[in-house]
């Protein structure tokens, strides 16, 4: 479904194009942002956050109307009064600018099978009479790594090396420089145009000859041709002119271009002149917004009204793009190489799961082969499956609730498939030069980053890997008794703590993903089998410092573990910190989140940090009691609706070295204050576990609505945050929306998986039916199934119960299902 908005003025709106091959776009309005196959290979400058509004080296044209010059962004003095109609959808833009002479209509999108974005425009007259036209491509090929935006850009130019087509201008540099080891390129950048039923009359690929001592607004070389006289080492400019050509009133003359990055020149030329032909256009186009629809319909809902349940296809959407553009490519997030971090690829794959992938057993397998035997992980994880880094700019960290994520995504796992022989598959582990968690480095390791024992590669169960990266991060833990904070936790700002800081937040994490292993091993017959220096370290016979010591130079062999004393000893180790949690970190309303670096708690009973909150409700580590306080306390002290929910802490009013750099961001800004969508959504989450309906449901749907505000400047989908003056920021790449999507048909409606089972015990609020109904169609056992949730006596939450469950029109017997298919009806009285 597309929508159609009229744009007056440059918000910074973008919205992302992509397809499988691997090209990955941003694109305004105003046809500004960036295109790239990779880190390595940006046929369009790199664009951060301020280059939405300085269009200059985008994607442009020049029409020169009776001798005046126009530009297909509107960069000109006498288009800023144009009208501007925009509409978009998965995942195509059209433009339509409009002034008293002429109309310029643009679709663009990227096909599925091809590495080129297209643009097909139509110019139509609007005058009463005859126009005079020339168009000439305006686009500058910056084609080089991102990281020479600045750094040798010059000596960068001095690569490239140009070839020409009749309709083309090609752009292959000679090398991918790099003062660590310069590689040869095997890229081509490349632009091709056409006019229909026009010539071209020239082409002008050098920058230096394109302006002729102008500007890129008011080139002076538009004239020149160097099709004969091609200078390489220069920066490269695919400018490509065409004959004039006379418009009559109301007459059109189609315009195509593409921008496109090849491996040769003749897959450039065929995949971009393929084109230049109408048909090919509208056909490709139909079959873009026909797989993107399909991807967000693996989950889907009708209810609330007709506005939310659109918005959320989006959100369907996200993480898929999250997959393929990781934390990079986009205007806001403007840092890092591609790939992404630990965390992400955790909890991209719930989104995963809940979308039925059948790649999600190989890809959750493969990622434990990312965990170090001292239970630190690489923290980058790169394009190809199980290639994994210690960090993107080789900072080597250790993020305090990396140990946390992986169980959270294995449980949902067995949930869904009751596949519990999965824990018991067999994973080598991650060695690189590090110990210690990182603390200490080895000159020598095996350079495949294989980890060994006596020669022999090491494997141990998914169930060991689990096992160890969960004990470790529990005892892992300061002089307060809470898991060290270390380089960060959740909250990347966090960082400047690391010699003191702990994280009460992530202590509750640690404490139920212990009961959680403990609840798993009843379940099971099989043998527990772990490596000695685990075993020793889970039942206290050494310490964490020991076990660094020991596993550093590894050389152990394999044991078994009573399951009964296992049992007994995760419930111990978890039930002792839960009561010392309870006692030495509440707060008469709310608990304490962080100790910082002085070793001071970092609240007060005036301030409030949100993750805090969310982790204990999400742990159910809080009583009924306490979890009733702290939704009270919570919203009273961090409840904005007009900036969309729950701020992420309370204002601290000064720049805390003790903690990290969120807090030299202004407040309202990212992880200082801002409403934070991702714990935002988990904290509703908690919320309705504890069965806080009406406050969760008001804390994930002020996300919601605010996204749907015109003046949140959002295209699609819901953002990483929305700022102090509610405008959304970081928009599309963004977690939460894997959590918004989870905590929907999870607990509003009540899709209940355990190991397997299924019941239905839905928290829908009575203002979430449409006419009665509330609807969600999701994958589950394998089969696509549309459930229909009836409320005709426009009941709410604690008022109904489930009357009759039907499956296809046929009465069900009871509430516990291991496989179903087709419809299912459940009526509420």
């Amino acid at each position: 479904m597309s929508k159609k908005i009229v744009i007056n003025k440059n918000n910074g709106m973008y919205l992302p194009l992509f397809n499988l091959k691997g090209l990955k776009a941003s694109i305004t309005p105003f046809f500004g942002g960036s295109l790239s196959l990779n880190h390595q290979s940006y046929l369009l400058t790199p664009t951060s956050e301020l280059e939405l509004y300085h269009n200059t080296y985008g994607r442009n044209v020049i029409f020169k109307v009776n001798g005046k010059l126009y530009f297909l962004n509107g960069n000109t003095l006498r288009q800023q009064d144009d009208e501007i109609n925009y509409e978009y959808g998965r995942l195509y833009q059209k433009v339509t600018r409009k002034n008293s002479l002429f109309s310029i209509i643009t679709t663009s999108f990227i096909p599925e099978n091809e590495t080129v974005e297209v643009h097909y425009t139509e110019i139509i007259n609007n005058s009463n009479e005859k126009l005079t036209i020339e168009i000439i491509t305006n686009t500058l090929l910056y084609g080089r790594n991102a990281n020479y935006l600045r750094d040798h850009r010059h000596v960068t130019s001095l690569l490239n090396r140009v070839d020409l087509h009749e309709n083309g201008i090609l752009l292959k540099p000679t090398l991918l420089f790099d003062e660590k080891g310069h590689k040869k390129n095997d890229k081509i950048y490349s632009i091709f145009a056409s006019v229909a039923n026009v010539k071209v009359s020239r082409m002008i690929p050098n920058v230096d000859v394109f302006l002729n001592g102008g500007t890129f607004n008011f080139p002076k070389g538009l004239e020149n041709d160097q099709r004969n006289n091609v200078k390489d080492g220069y920066e490269t400019m695919g400018a490509i002119g065409f004959e004039p050509f006379v418009l009559s009133p109301n007459e059109s003359k189609e315009f195509v271009f593409t921008l496109g990055v090849h491996s040769s020149k003749e897959d450039a030329v065929k995949e971009s002149t393929k084109y230049f032909n109408k048909t090919v256009i509208e056909n490709e186009l139909e079959n873009v917004v026909k797989t993107f629809n399909e991807m967000t319909n693996l989950l889907q809902f009708k209810y609330i009204n007709n506005e939310v349940s659109e918005l959320l296809k989006w959100v369907s959407l996200q993480p898929v793009l999250r997959r393929h553009y990781g934390n990079s490519y986009l205007p806001h997030h403007d840092y890092g190489h591609g790939g992404r971090g630990w965390r992400d690829l955790w909890q991209d794959l719930l989104s995963l799961i809940m979308y039925n992938d059948k790649s999600v057993k190989n890809l959750l397998f493969n990622n434990f082969a990312g965990i170090r035997i001292d239970g630190s992980n690489a923290t980058i994880i790169g394009d190809n499956l199980g290639e994994f880094k210690a960090d993107r700019n080789a900072i080597v960290r250790v993020w305090s609730d990396h140990g946390a994520w992986p169980l959270l995504t294995v449980k949902m796992y067995l949930d869904e498939t009751g596949d519990i022989d999965f824990l018991f598959l067999k994973q080598k582990y991650f060695e690189d030069q590090f110990t210690h968690y990182t603390y200490k480095v080895r000159n020598k390791y095996n350079e495949d980053n294989i980890l060994r024992s006596k020669e022999e590669v090491y494997e141990g169960t998914i169930f060991e890997h689990l096992l160890l990266q969960n004990i470790v991060g529990f005892l892992n833990v300061g002089e307060k008794g809470f898991v060290k904070l270390e380089d960060a936790d959740w909250n990347d700002g966090l960082d400047m703590a690391k010699a003191n800081g702990e994280t009460i937040a992530f202590t509750h994490f640690y404490i139920n993903n212990l009961r959680e292993l403990s609840n798993i091993i009843k379940l099971t017959n099989r043998e527990i089998v772990v490596f000695e220096s685990l075993k020793r370290l889970l039942f206290n016979e050494i310490s964490l410092k020991e076990y660094f010591n020991l596993v550093a130079n590894f050389n152990d062999k394999q044991v078994i573990i009573n399951k009964n004393d296992l049992i007994k000893q995760l419930n111990k180790l978890a039930n002792d910190k839960l009561a010392f949690i309870k006692k030495n970190a509440w707060i008469k309303n709310h608990y304490q989140a962080y100790i910082d670096n002085n070793a001071n708690f970092s609240d007060t009973n005036e301030t409030v940090s949100l993750t805090g909150q969310a982790m204990a409700l999400l742990s159910n580590t809080a009583s009924i009691e306490q979890a009733l306080k702290i939704s009270e306390y919570t919203k009273e002290k961090l409840y904005k609706k007009h900036l969309g929910g729950y701020q992420l802490n309370s204002n601290y009013n000064k720049v805390r070295l003790d903690l990290g750099r969120a807090y030299g961001f202004a407040y309202g800004h990212k992880e200082n204050g801002a409403v934070f969508s991702h714990m935002a959504m988990m904290y509703a989450y908690g919320l309705y576990q504890y069965n806080l309906v009406e406050k969760g449901r008001e804390a994930y749907l002020g996300v919601v609505l605010k996204s749907l505000e015109t003046n949140s400047n959002l295209l699609g989908g819901i953002p990483e945050y929305f700022n102090d003056q509610g405008i959304g920021m970081y928009p599309f790449l963004t977690g939460s929306a894997t959590w918004l999507l989870k905590l929907i048909r999870t607990e509003v409606f009540g899709i209940k998986l355990n190991m397997g089972i299924l019941r239905f015990e839905p928290k829908l609020s009575k203002e979430d039916f449409i006419n009665g109904k509330a609807t969600i169609k999701t994958y589950l056992f394998n089969q696509y199934v549309t459930v229909i949730y009836y409320n005709n006596s426009n009941l709410n939450f604690n008022e109904y119960k489930i009357e009759l469950i039907k499956i296809n029109g046929v009465e069900a017997k009871e509430n516990e299902f291991r496989d179903i298919n087709g419809t299912v009806e459940i009526f509420l009285n």
